[in-house]
């Protein structure tokens, strides 16, 4: 069998590797964080796959494309073209939506494209086209046995003449009548059956299209006084014909209806649409016309193209907010953070500003005029006095006055930056959130609009398009269409995001969500021949929903492609082909491939770090004794209620501190809602830690014994390419003093500040201590070089010659953890953070590696590590969301121990959690469900591992129970845990 051949691999830290993966089968790379899986998969594999695919093409297609590096590889064989599929969501722009990211909503508009009706704005009437015979039938189906006038409007602004001349171009023409409608009144539109005004129109619905009012006047234009006065200056109608509506009268009906086409195009400037009015003698108007319009009004939808069904295209997209279906305007939450403080402590944060003095002045010389007190809490302050502050009046500006002023110089970038950090989004008045303009929501398919499709979770989309019944003629019409539509959905709920919506924006979504997306567009192109590299599909999903991924994997594997996935899953791992393990351990200590092989032979291979987390074990199977919760009596406890925000059911839930307490649920359930975005800004608030937005609640208590909350996420730990560990941990300072104090850089004049990063004195002049250059390549990725000054040793060369024990700055910071501790082992103030990160599997890293570098699991351990080397642990609540991600079994066993030692010291920790390991050690666990989206967001079980098992309402209670069975050894023997 053909198969991948990588050899003489040096990637980073990758020490000389060569690998064989079989062509058609799913791989798994696992070990420990650092041990070189990402340089194996996605830095040596993907790179050389995408490079050498672009190398295939012309130098016309290359030079649209990025050129992909070339990793440090001495040679590969039968690789195929790469596609990688990474958990990182990189999408900032508010336009993306789920919809336009699996392109589903581009087969929505075609759907909409082929079988929209478009209905009028003001009369909610189909808008239909009517042949002059078709127009013939109807007038005589509304107006049987009536007799009546057909006409033509003659615009007071589109007609071809003026006064005189066309008075006499319609006698020359043999027009003799025109009819003057009444003064416009209300109109009532009489319908067959009627609807409520909520309810979108359904196809079933008839209506009647006729409008009654008052009869106009017929006038004789040909009479020597209606000459002598002239024709009307406002719109009036042509009188065509006088006729009987009935059987015997069709063929007269339709040679006047044809007369009245002509003569509408004939008589009005620019109008290309034929169309025509009829009027019964009690007043009974119908309007007619060859183009789609409204038989009311005569309104004429624009066409319906898929366009305007798109609001990243100026045809479609709302007017007013331009697609983006908000607008911005000044946020008070932002304006005034806490609303406790007073106007003199600076309630109105713009006016505290360093450049605001003048303006804070005249807002306190204004107050104090009109008796506004500058004590008393905004929150306290009369409602009046509030709105003229920020309205303002003839003696002050305001705080809108301030903004209004400040847009004039928005043409300076630090003005731009000021006014953005006020601003937010607020729903669009005109289109509701939907982007799109009027138009394109008044064309409806079995009575739903295009928004209404977007604004539904995949799940009930699903369903939706197989509930629809369709005729014949629309199937030939849109069959391809439908089809893509039901597959693509199927895939979606096949790779577990059935609880999200088309309309939801890509930027919102997590990691493992987004690659999920991903992972169903590639399936929905039925790609085949291809190398897939996956990191970690499962990050986000319950164990629930595993199993269905893996098939997932397997579909896309099965059309002939080549899978190789990065994964510390049980189940992805048990269901591979072969298994690639990287280790032994990591950073410098891996880098070495420890097994290569089929996966039934994997589980036998003694020498692995991951097979024993794998199989049974005697060990293992003792879980640790939970913390006492009796949730009803415990005294140190959070009570959050009447949680509602997003799909959250009106949630009252109790957190208790002093205890590890897991978060759990499916994917979609309300976890992160409920913890992220109600009770940590909630919390944030009422310390006076942070002011954030905060989802809908009613109270909060309990929050007095805690003196700060912390949320821990996966975010970079810092945003300068300078940032790196030994930065953030604060021992930086202590290892520049050490260089400073030396002999010959005292001799020299050097300061701490010389050997810093962040200033001018000792860092490298062309680089600005960042080792490198940026090259801007205008319209393609920038392209990033080592700094040719200094080589990418971030100093001066004058500086590297200062050295303690025959190490420069630059080679300190290029040192390990581990190999750090040691080098300072005299130096406590340096070694003690430094073993904290040791406590939390980061040794591997360097010193001065940068920030932007780590992985997210690395970023949320470093921050982990920080608070660890704090003394004020005591009364702090640490919130994670998945800390588990991107954690080998091993290193989650140490994060049990350090989320273990935070509580020992005095703190509380809440995890949002999926992993099986994380739960069972848990003390509380709170688990939300029962399923995702609008059928989630309660709370299904709370208690103990045993009592969450014991609940078989719960499903994690039931898959953490079969997990454990599967992992406990049907003896007290069986491998011990290495």
């Amino acid at each position: 069998m053909k198969e991948i051949h990588l050899w003489g691999v040096k990637q980073n830290n990758l020490k000389n590797v060569e690998i064989k993966i079989p062509l058609g089968s799913l791989t798994v790379i696992c070990g420990p964080s650092g041990s070189g899986k990402s340089s194996l998969a996605f830095e040596t594999l993907f790179a050389e796959g995408q490079r050498r695919f672009i190398e295939s093409m012309s130098n016309y297609a290359r030079q649209f494309l990025n050129k992909a590096p070339k990793p440090d590889i001495e040679g590969v064989n039968n690789i195929p073209p790469a596609i990688s599929i990474e958990q990182k969501n990189s999408v900032k722009s508010s336009r993306s939506t789920v919809g336009t990211t699996t392109e589903l909503i581009d087969y929505l508009r075609l759907f909409f494209e082929k079988l929209g009706d478009a209905y009028c704005p003001t009369h909610n009437v189909k808008c239909e086209k009517q042949s002059v015979t078709e127009a013939t039938d109807r007038v005589l189906q509304y107006f049987y046995g009536q007799r009546g006038y057909v006409l033509v409007e003659i615009g007071a602004e589109s007609r071809v003449a003026e006064g005189k001349k066309l008075h006499s171009l319609l006698l020359q023409d043999g027009y003799l009548r025109i009819y003057i409608p009444p003064k416009k009144k209300e109109e009532k539109v009489a319908l067959k059956k009627k609807t409520s005004k909520k309810e979108a129109p359904s196809q079933a619905t008839e209506f009647s299209a006729v409008t009654q009012d008052e009869m106009g006047q017929v006038i004789e234009i040909s009479e020597p006084a209606a000459i002598k006065k002239g024709l009307p200056k406002e719109t009036f109608f042509l009188v065509v014909d006088r006729v009987a509506f009935s059987e015997g009268e069709r063929g007269r009906l339709a040679d006047s209806i044809t007369q009245a086409y002509e003569a509408s195009v004939k008589y009005n400037m620019g109008l290309m649409t034929r169309r025509c009015n009829v009027i019964t003698t009690d007043a009974k108007k119908l309007a007619l016309s060859e183009e789609n319009s409204c038989p009311v009004c005569g309104y004429t939808p624009p066409p319906t193209s898929s366009r305007l069904f798109s609001f990243n295209s100026p045809v479609g997209a709302c007017p007013t907010c331009k697609g983006f279906g908000n607008i911005l305007d000044i946020d008070e939450a932002k304006v005034v953070p806490n609303p406790g403080l007073s106007l003199k402590q600076g309630a109105l944060h713009p006016f505290t500003m360093p450049s605001a003095e003048a303006d804070k002045k005249s807002l306190e010389k204004y107050a104090r005029k009109s008796k506004i007190s500058l004590e008393t809490p905004w929150k306290d302050l009369p409602k009046a006095q509030r709105d003229v502050l920020w309205n303002g009046d003839d003696d002050f500006f305001g705080v809108k006055g301030l903004f209004e002023y400040l847009d004039q110089l928005k043409y300076k970038m630090h003005v731009r930056v000021f006014i953005s950090r006020y601003r937010s989004g607020f729903l669009c008045p005109d289109c509701k959130g939907s982007r799109l303009r009027k138009e394109a929501n008044h064309v409806f398919v079995h009575g739903k609009n295009i928004d209404a499709f977007t604004k539904m979770t995949i799940e009930d989309l699903c369903q939706s398009f197989k509930d629809m019944a369709f005729t014949k003629t629309q199937i030939e019409i849109a069959d391809e269409v439908l089809k893509q539509i039901r597959s693509r959905l199927e895939f979606l709920m096949r790779v577990g995001v059935h609880y999200l919506s088309l309309s939801r924006e890509t930027r919102t979504l997590s990691g493992g969500e987004y690659q999920r997306l991903m992972l169903a567009n590639q399936l929905g192109m039925g790609l085949s021949q291809a190398l897939y590299v996956l990191d970690e599909p499962t990050v986000g999903l319950h164990p629930r929903d595993n199993d269905r991924l893996i098939s997932i994997l397997k579909d896309l594997k099965n059309l002939g492609n080549t899978l190789v996935i990065v994964e510390h899953d049980h189940d992805v791992i048990k269901n591979s082909e072969n298994v690639i393990e990287m280790g032994p351990g990591s950073g410098y200590l891996g880098g070495e491939v420890v097994y290569a092989g089929a996966t039934k032979d994997f589980f036998g291979f003694a020498k692995s770090n991951t097979v024993p987390y794998l199989m049974p074990s005697a060990a293992w199977a003792v879980p640790k004794v939970p913390r006492p919760v009796d949730i009803e009596t415990y005294k140190y406890k959070l009570e959050l209620k009447g949680a509602s925000g997003h799909n959250l059911h009106n949630v009252d839930v109790s957190f208790p501190l002093h205890r590890l307490v897991a978060i759990t649920g499916v994917s979609g359930s309300g976890k992160s809602t409920l913890v992220t975005k109600t009770l940590y800004p909630a919390l944030a608030k009422v310390l006076d830690i942070d002011y954030l937005p905060t989802q809908d609640f009613k109270s909060l208590k309990g929050h007095d014994t805690i003196k700060s909350v912390l949320l821990i996420d996966q975010s970079a730990i810092g945003k300068s390419a300078r940032s790196s560990p030994i930065t953030y941990l604060k021992a930086f300072d202590a290892i520049r003093s050490i260089m400073s104090a030396l002999p010959e850089a005292k001799v020299r004049g050097y300061t701490p500040g010389t050997f810093s990063l962040n200033v001018d004195g000792g860092r490298c002049p062309s680089c600005k201590g960042t080792g490198f250059e940026e090259i801007d390549m205008m319209f393609m990725d920038n392209v990033v070089i080592p700094c040719d000054v200094c080589d990418g040793k971030k100093y001066r060369n004058e500086i590297l010659e200062i050295k303690y024990k025959d190490k420069n700055i630059y080679e300190i910071l290029t040192m390990t953890v581990a190999e750090a501790m040691n080098f300072f082992v005299a130096h406590p103030n340096i070694r003690k953070p430094l073993s904290v990160l040791k406590e939390v599997g980061l040794d591997y890293l360097q010193l001065g590696q940068p920030a932007g570098t780590l992985s997210g699991g690395e970023s949320q351990r470093m921050k982990i590590a920080k608070e660890l080397s704090q003394i004020q642990q005591k009364s702090t609540l640490y919130i994670l969301d998945e800390p588990t991600t991107g954690l080998h079994f091993r290193e989650i066993d140490l994060l049990m121990k350090v989320l273990n030692k935070l509580i020992d010291a005095g703190g509380s920790v809440i995890v949002v959690e999926h992993n099986q390991d994380v739960i069972r050690g848990a003390d509380y666990i709170i688990d939300l469900g029962p399923e995702a989206g609008d059928k989630g967001g309660k709370i299904v079980a709370t208690g103990s591992p045993a009592e969450i098992m014991a609940n078989k309402k719960s499903l994690t209670g039931q898959y953490l129970k079969r997990y454990i069975e599967s992992m406990t050894p049907a003896t007290a023997q069986g491998p011990k845990k290495k």
